[in-house]
């Protein structure tokens, strides 16, 4: 008989936001009010995608005082149901939302632009999606390149992307140091909206 193991996997995580809709209430007007003084960092190679990444603007920041320990404590009861220990957990930085409007997309990227600081996983909250027209994240095999030097039978072969079946309210945990993209979003009523953050383990189990 013969066997195949799957090793070395590389894990990514999916559960809910509770009350995505009341969070939605109070971060997306905000959001809005927003947008003419938002752009995309020079170094990133998208041109059209509207983000807090850099900081929120002054005077309109909607993701500080109670929205902030608002989102942490939803955020902890859903890392609550992934992990399978008690956790103590920290974000690094702080939270920041990227709003994507018609043919706003990001480039392939990752979360560990800096090696000297240590960063565990990287999270997507879809704080506003519609699946029905918006694309949601797309990772890229880590080794896709490597592979290439090989061969990978037909019934093990997946892709070098994995899309990421999402709904608004889902959040996804994967390990920071793996690449992403977001392909060019199609016209919609409603806006693409989601709410990321990179954390560290500072104690496990």
């Amino acid at each position: 008989m013969a066997l195949a193991y799957n090793i070395f996997p590389v894990t990514i995580y999916k559960t809910r936001i509770e009350d995505n809709n009341f969070l939605k209430e109070k971060i997306v007007s905000g959001v809005e009010k927003a947008l003419p003084e938002l752009d995309s960092p020079e170094d990133w190679a998208t041109d059209n995608l509207k983000t807090s990444f850099e900081g929120e603007p002054k005077g309109k920041e909607v993701l500080i005082g109670k929205n902030n320990i608002l989102l942490k404590e939803k955020y902890s009861n859903a890392l609550s149901e992934i992990f399978d220990r008690e956790i103590t957990w920290e974000i690094v930085d702080d939270i920041w939302y990227n709003y994507y409007e018609k043919g706003s997309y990001q480039e392939l990227h990752e979360h560990i632009s800096d090696p000297f600081q240590k960063i565990h996983f990287s999270c997507i909250h879809y704080l506003s999606y519609d699946k029905d027209v918006h694309t949601p994240a797309e990772f890229h095999d880590p080794i896709s390149s490597i592979r290439a030097h090989s061969l990978t039978l037909d019934k093990d072969f997946v892709g070098d992307f994995f899309i990421s079946q999402v709904e608004e309210g889902d959040l996804i945990m994967f390990p920071s140091y793996l690449e992403h993209r977001v392909l060019p979003q199609k016209v919609s009523d409603i806006p693409r909206i989601t709410l990321s953050f990179n954390f560290r383990l500072l104690r496990y189990g």
